[in-house]
């Protein structure tokens, strides 16, 4: 069984601040005319205003720390929109992206050697952060922002972060970016097939 997922990599070099937005539902048809499920990668800044940020728990622990909460100068940008489960399921949306974070991981590992630890869905290189993540949901369907930092600037003043470039100065992030957005299709990919050939019981 074939997991129907469209895969669209921008062109690098004309980069897209992420800003929020991009997680809303139907983003990937309104701007890349993709219907259905789908991985749109992109990169370029990122700068989140408050009233885009989905997570409520970082508004309330941080709103008095700084004007922009999410932020960074370069970062690799993976949008994901999948409608398989109706009505949209806020618990898949993070199981997903806690398996994407799981990939990232073993992907940066087993490829380029680096060594990261996994904190729900963040990863850390000695205690400096390389990431966001966030999953909400729509009527229809599920998203999910996952954001690598290329380099470690532009992050708010009280973030410890890293880039990809801090770590690997030239790693190829066209390649990495679509080792990361297949090794994703292939496991959704490897569950459906496992539903279709499994008894169950009444």
């Amino acid at each position: 069984m074939v997991f129907i997922m469209e895969i669209v990599m921008t062109d690098f070099s004309k980069k897209i601040t992420y800003t929020g937005h991009q997680i809303h539902p139907l983003w990937a048809l309104d701007k890349h005319a993709v219907a259905g499920d789908s991985i749109i990668i992109f990169r370029g800044p990122m700068k989140v205003p408050l009233d885009e940020m989905i997570d409520l728990q970082d508004i309330a622990r941080e709103k008095d720390l700084a004007d922009i909460l999410i932020s960074g100068d370069d970062c690799l940008h993976f949008i994901i929109e999948l409608f398989d489960t109706q009505p949209a399921s806020l618990r898949i949306a993070y199981h997903r992206l806690h398996l994407l974070c799981f990939i990232v991981k073993t992907i940066l590992d087993e490829k380029h050697g680096i060594k990261l630890v996994k904190k729900g869905t963040d990863l850390y290189h000695n205690e400096r952060k390389l990431n966001v993540g966030i999953a909400t949901t729509s009527n229809n369907s599920m998203k999910i922002h996952f954001g690598l930092n290329i380099i470690s600037t532009g992050v708010p003043s009280y973030v410890k972060a890293i880039g990809l470039h801090d770590l690997k100065p030239k790693m190829n992030l066209q390649t990495v970016a679509t080792t990361i957005a297949h090794g994703f299709k292939e496991e959704l990919e490897a569950i459906e097939k496992d539903i279709i050939k499994t008894k169950t019981f009444q």
